[in-house]
């Protein structure tokens, strides 16, 4: 991928200022119909629609049927005005939300009026289409006490809820990496587990929409929701901002495991600044943040202090432009210089797992828009963005400093994730988007904006994806702990039969994935009348999919209707009904399409440790790591290595595993219903039910039809397959999104989400570590076929009930000063996790199917997956904003403001995640051995919970805990 690295933002603004003017994308839409005042629709209205955001006035003509549209505008507020000699002069104050098309009626009245009526319309935060979508702008980000960040945003939206891995997104029920996010109209979504780049400078938002349901067929490659956000322009006047943000550890409040402290003030340094350089036709905007942070941050379970330390820098410069009010661009650059010292993955219980890494990234878009007649307008940007992975794990490359140890819970120590002194590992996108929009208005078939379109992506990832330094990981051993915080000491236990040496080989060095999606759309939003309105959108996507090895694997496509209707119930918009039917179709994910290829791929081979037993009880003289690893290692060679046929498993990519020739892309099914209402002109609420379920995820294959596949080196082994299934794979969501905003007063503001939803199924199909992952559920199916290995259940993302409830107060306006007090609510049921350990099947199976590797061990479900749930979080939030406005300096308005806020007041310690290991046979010589085909286990005799089970082990595994932030700045 071609990568623009301007040397300064100097330079980029001069090379910038040299091209086109661009403009800020994605854009919205401002629509309507005018009628005079017996009804009847007037044709030739001049409509004009003027915002700080526009440059020039964008002016159109109704058509014969009185129907006007303006689209690709820049969001912001709207002066709009309507003229028709022999009527009176009306205007209307209008708010075009990001990505959403907002409708602006008029009635026009003969010239007996004399003056302009004035109409403020009603905020359109809360969408009144049949796309459910939520708009949250700076001004009221800002007041919040939440952080200035996309996650933040979208944290307030209905339907979506940190109930992933981790505490990832899920938006409508999805899995939390199905989830599209863009900025200034480019996919910043990470490319293994789908989450939000940080692409972003907090005081250059302007704002953020996130659409939950009905969205329409303009949108692809996503599963769960589509999230907007869109940066600062500069404009006709010289505006900026200066803000300094601090934090401290000691500022933060303990929770139960909370150890080690640190004292340390950090401090984030941001900047903006925008204006013009030619007025009305180019403007610029700049902006900066400076962020440096040292804490101390412990180990799990041991409470091992460690300073976690980090520098990262973020820089964005944007050019605006337009030649006339028909023809808008604009250039976007946003880069990201960031050094951490004391990163870990997952869970860690040393701090040789630890390491020092850089994660650089860029982003470059180019996009224009473009009036060609008053009814045809045409749309195109170009984009790319480029995230590295620099010294990202261990250091050392031999057999004792070099391997990872995972322990039966699933801890790390030793070393750390993954090779640090290997290749650089990219994760980038590139991405052509081309639009033609036609709309056509008659008297008879009401008005009609066509959009069609043409969207290539490019999903680009080179890794050589080793997992560990040396290649090697030891498995399902036991920690020995010795003392406690800095003082502990760790021995591994190697138990024979139990304990296993893992091999995770490259063969072949990567060339780079190439995972393009081809798509065509077309949609139609249709005003049938003035109270009826129909979108009707068709997408079709393409993928076309190299591997690491350049071998091209998928060749798939698929059709995604997307119908929706709003049916306006007494006029004027009072109160809405909504329904639609949409099909969202994922993207392929590269880390399972790519799965098949040696290139870049770690194989996967183990071997049961059957070498003297080492540290067995950790009650006697123990024996030092390095020595017992030695040890270890000294058994393996002497059995001859990686020639060993004493296999456990075997799965080597572009051998024993393929990618079959019928995989497709996941996909999600649809059905909305919802229901608006307007308060008056100072409110909305709304509600949607939400019904969805996923079809065709991600499997392995490996049975009798498929058979066995030679290797390189001479080895016979079972061939697995990878490809889709819906049958017996199943997720199902239902949901009901209530959303409120109402003005109580000029001073006062309310508003807030509730959701009700339950997501059920037998396949979560995703984890922290991995994002995406395929069930083994056709590995080997015979050795499955117990009842307990698939159980339907509530699944790990379920979260019964979410609200958030907030109200904001501007306590005082009085000569030059300013301040607000805002409260947020919040309120979250606990999510669910059951008891699921291993079982060995193979010693109760007869006939061994001519299987060369049965597994040894496949899942068992004690208890249903629901039967347990974490807590129910509650807490409650304040900011408040002081502000003093002066003119000074010349400045038409400086306003120096002050911004401490407390999270979780009360200071709840709920517990949001807890151990979950299950004890049997296969990681425990205590547990006695069972039949899974047709015996009924005793807990504590073939199964037990660990002693930890349902416990929280790191202060992570609690909500935030109290948490006081400062900020401060001044605004021009």
């Amino acid at each position: 991928m071609h990568t623009f690295r301007p040397i300064t933002l100097g330079a980029l603004v001069i090379a910038l200022a040299a091209l086109p003017a661009l403009a800020q994308t994605p854009t919205a839409t401002l629509t309507g119909r005018v009628t005079s005042s017996d009804g009847q629709p007037l044709s030739g209205v001049t409509v004009s629609a003027n915002s700080p955001a526009l440059q020039g006035t964008r002016t159109t003509l109704t058509s014969n049927a009185g129907d006007y549209h303006l689209p690709f505008l820049p969001p912001g507020d709207y002066s709009m005005r309507f003229e028709l000699g022999g009527f009176a002069t009306e205007e209307r104050e209008a708010r075009a939300p990001l990505g959403q098309t907002t409708s602006v009626d008029a009635t026009m009245i003969l010239e007996a009026v004399s003056e302009a009526i004035v109409v403020t319309a009603s905020f359109e935060a809360i969408s009144s289409t049949s796309q459910a979508a939520t708009t949250y702008e700076k001004d009221l980000v800002d007041k919040l006490p939440v952080g200035r960040t996309i996650r933040e945003a979208v944290l307030l939206a209905p339907g979506a809820a940190a109930s992933g891995p981790g505490g990832n997104i899920s938006i409508s029920g999805n899995m939390s990496f199905e989830n599209l996010f863009l900025v200034n109209g480019v996919v910043v979504t990470e490319n293994i587990r789908g989450q939000p780049f940080d692409l972003f400078i907090e005081d250059a938002i302007e704002e953020t929409t996130i659409s939950t349901s009905g969205i329409s067929a303009e949108y692809g490659r996503f599963g769960g929701g589509v999230v907007n956000t869109i940066t600062k322009s500069g404009g006709n006047e010289i505006k900026g901002s200066l803000r300094m943000s601090l934090d401290n550890q000691n500022w933060v409040a303990e929770t139960p495991l909370t150890v080690a402290r640190d004292d340390t003030t950090n401090e984030t340094v941001e900047g903006t600044l925008g204006g013009w350089l030619w007025r009305d036709h180019l403007w610029f905007f700049l902006a900066g943040r400076d962020r440096g942070t040292e804490s101390i941050a412990q180990t799990a379970v041991t409470a091992i202090p460690f300073d976690h330390v980090r520098d990262q820098q973020r820089y964005e410069g944007k050019l605006t432009g337009s030649l006339n009010p028909s023809h808008r661009f604009v250039g976007t650059y946003l880069k990201i210089d960031d050094e951490e010292q004391g990163n870990r993955f997952l869970t860690v219980l040393d701090l040789a797992s630890l390491n020092n890494r850089q994660t650089p990234q860029d982003l470059l878009a180019f996009h224009y828009t473009g009036v060609l007649t008053s009814n045809f307008f045409v749309e195109g940007q170009y984009s790319e963005r480029e995230f590295l992975f620099v010294n990202s794990g261990s250091k050392f490359t031999d057999l004792i400093q070099g391997t990872l140890f995972v322990d039966r819970q699933g801890r790390r120590w030793n070393s750390p994730t993954f090779c640090g002194v290997c290749r650089d590992e990219e994760r980038s996108n590139e991405n052509l988007l081309l639009k033609a929009s036609y709309f056509l208005s008659t008297p008879r078939l009401g008005s009609h904006d066509i959009v069609v379109g043409y969207d290539t992506f490019n999903d680009i990832r080179a890794a050589d994806n080793h997992q560990s330094g040396s290649d090697y990981r030891i498995v399902n051993l036991d920690t020995i702990m010795v003392g406690s915080g800095p003082s502990t000491q760790l021995f591994p236990s190697f138990i024979p039969g139990v304990t296993f040496i893992q091999w995770n080989p490259i063969f072949e060095t990567t060339r780079g994935t190439a995972f393009n999606t081809n798509s065509v759309f077309v949609n139609d939003s249709w005003r049938v009348s003035d109270r009826l309105n129909l979108n009707l959108g068709l997408r079709y996507d393409v993928n076309d999919g190299k591997d690491a090895g350049h071998n091209k694997v998928i060749d798939d496509s698929k059709l995604s209707p997307r119908i929706g209707a709003a049916y306006d119930l007494r006029g004027g918009g009072d109160m809405m009904l909504y329904g639609s039917f949409a099909r969202y179709v994922n993207a392929i994910a590269n880390s399972q399409a790519g799965a098949g290829s040696a290139a870049g791929s770690p194989a996967s081979i183990t071997w049961f440790y059957r070498g003297p037993a080492i540290n067995p009880d950790g009650t006697s003289q123990l024996i030092p790591t390095a020595e017992a690893l030695q040890m270890l290692w000294d058994w393996f060679f002497s059995v001859g290595g990686t020639d060993n046929p004493d296999l456990r498993s075997i799965s080597i990519p572009g051998g024993a595993t393929v990618v079959g020739s019928d995989m497709k892309s996941p996909h999600t099914d649809e059905i909305s219903i919802g229901i608006s209402k307007r308060l008056g002109a100072r409110g909305i609420v709304r509600a949607d039910y939400v019904r969805r379920e996923g079809a065709d995820f991600y499997i392995d294959r490996r049975d009798t039809s498929i058979g066995t596949v030679q290797l390189p080196s001479g080895q016979i082994v079972d061939k697995s397959v990878i490809g889709n299934e819906s049958d017996q794979l199943e997720r199902v969501y239902d949901g009901l999104h209530t959303q409120v905003r109402f003005r109580i007063s000029n001073r006062l503001e309310a508003g807030g989400t509730w959701a009700w939803s339950h997501a059920r199924g037998t396949w979560n199909g995703e984890t922290g570590g991995s994002g995406p992952v395929r069930s083994a559920l056709g590995q080997y199916p015979e050795y499955r076929a117990f009842e307990q290995h698939l159980v339907r259940g509530d699944l790990d993302t379920d979260q019964r009930h979410r609200a958030r409830l907030w109200v904001t107060w501007d306590v005082l306006s009085l000569g030059a000063n300013r301040l607000n007090l805002s409260v947020l609510q919040n309120y979250a049921t606990g999510q669910p996790y059951g008891a699921v350990g291993s079982v060995d099947p193979r010693p109760h199976i007869t006939n061994t199917f001519g299987y060369r590797t049965p597994p040894a061990s496949v899942a068992y479900h004690f208890t249903s997956p629901h039967a347990f749930r974490t807590d129910t979080i509650t807490a409650t939030d304040l900011a408040l904003v002081y502000s003093f406005v002066w003119n000074a300096f010349g400045l038409e308005r400086l306003e120096v403001l002050v911004r401490p806020a407390v999270t979780n007041v009360f200071n709840e310690d709920g517990v949001i995640g807890v151990n979950t290991t299950v004890l049997t046979r296969v990681n425990s010589t205590a547990m006695q051995a069972f039949n899974p085909f047709t015996d009924t286990p005793a807990e504590g005799v073939h199964w037990a919970k660990h002693p930890d089970f349902g416990t929280p082990s790191s202060p992570a595994s609690f909500q935030d805990p109290r948490t006081f932030v400062v900020s401060m700045g001044l605004r021009f």
